[in-house]
């Protein structure tokens, strides 16, 4: 399954992968094998998710041919975790459409739906529920508008979740599982994930701006409260999942810096904590922190290999 696919491709084997939100535009300029990634440009350019941003920054950086996998903001779908309809494959998304009719906020006919497979799961390896992506046909639009306007070839539209999990597929304890961890100003995503699958995602009302809060007590109170959030994410995974329990957890550095988050977090969910480089993923490239944090999910998208099943 490809979520939110198109039909155009790489004439060059280039990816590029490409986030437009409120903040400006990311670009991520990728080639090489599967295996061993090569990172040939990563850019942000300040501004708001409009297609002018996009021009501007793609007038710099120039794809060329480089097939456009666009990475959706947080906060402009959804991501639900439905019962397996039972129904033939052919027939999976039109019986999910049905399903979550009632759990999202607009009319269905203005929703467009994709789903992926969630793993199986208890000791018996059953797959019981499916992943399901939800936006507004307007936001397929709006993207489909502005990457046109750039001079783009849009091959596929993905999801932070995703791009997350392809940067944990090139992290060295992917076969052992991986906990990530990616903060915005105010809202940030947990993921869980294990040798090259997404097993458990979270969004969390949470972000660097409350942790940077400069009263100790107030900036006490949102680790406390990210924790928690991470601690369930653990048990759910542990108890839902029953894999082997995950003891690593990297987090994308930030638009400012965090100081001690990595220690105190480690005291509270015993975690070994880790800042997400970008020589984890491209040995021997160094790029700055806030270029790297700008441009961290655009990388994830860049990473997807087309036709990976999702």
């Amino acid at each position: 399954m490809a979520i939110f696919s198109f039909l155009n491709k790489s004439g060059n084997g280039e990816k590029a992968g490409v986030l437009l939100r409120n903040s400006g535009a990311s670009l991520a300029r990728i080639n090489g094998s599967a295996d061993s990634p090569r990172l040939l440009d990563l850019a942000h350019r300040p501004g708001t998710d409009d297609a002018e941003t996009l021009e501007q920054l793609m007038r710099e950086h120039r794809p060329g041919r480089a097939a456009v996998h666009f990475v959706l903001p947080l906060g402009s779908y959804q991501l639900l975790l439905v019962d397996m309809p039972k129904v033939p494959p052919n027939e999976i998304k039109a019986a999910v459409r049905w399903q979550i009719k009632d759990l999202i906020d607009f009319h269905i006919d203005d929703a467009v739906v994709d789903v992926f497979d969630a793993p199986p799961s208890g000791a018996g390896g059953v797959q019981e529920q499916i992943y399901v992506v939800v936006t507004r046909s307007s936001q397929i639009q709006h993207i489909a508008a502005a990457v046109q306007q750039a001079g783009l070839s849009l091959a596929v539209i993905d999801i932070p979740e995703l791009a997350l999990r392809n940067i944990a597929a090139h992290l060295p304890e992917q076969a052992q599982g991986v906990a990530l961890m990616h903060l915005e100003a105010d809202r940030g995503l947990i993921a869980l994930c294990r040798d090259n699958t997404l097993y458990l995602a979270r969004t969390i009302e949470l972000g660097h701006a409350a942790l940077a809060d400069p009263d100790p007590d107030r900036r006490a109170m949102a680790v406390s409260s990210l924790a928690l959030e991470i601690q369930r994410s653990m048990d759910y995974y542990d108890r839902y999942f029953q894999q082997a329990p995950i003891n690593h957890l990297y987090i994308a550095p930030t638009a400012e810096a965090l100081p001690g988050l990595i220690r105190d977090l480690h005291g509270q969910v015993g975690l070994e904590g880790r800042l997400l480089e970008p020589g984890l993923i491209f040995p021997g490239t160094e790029i700055d922190t806030e270029t790297w944090a700008h441009g961290l999910l655009a990388v994830g998208a860049a990473l997807r290999e087309e036709g990976k099943a999702l």
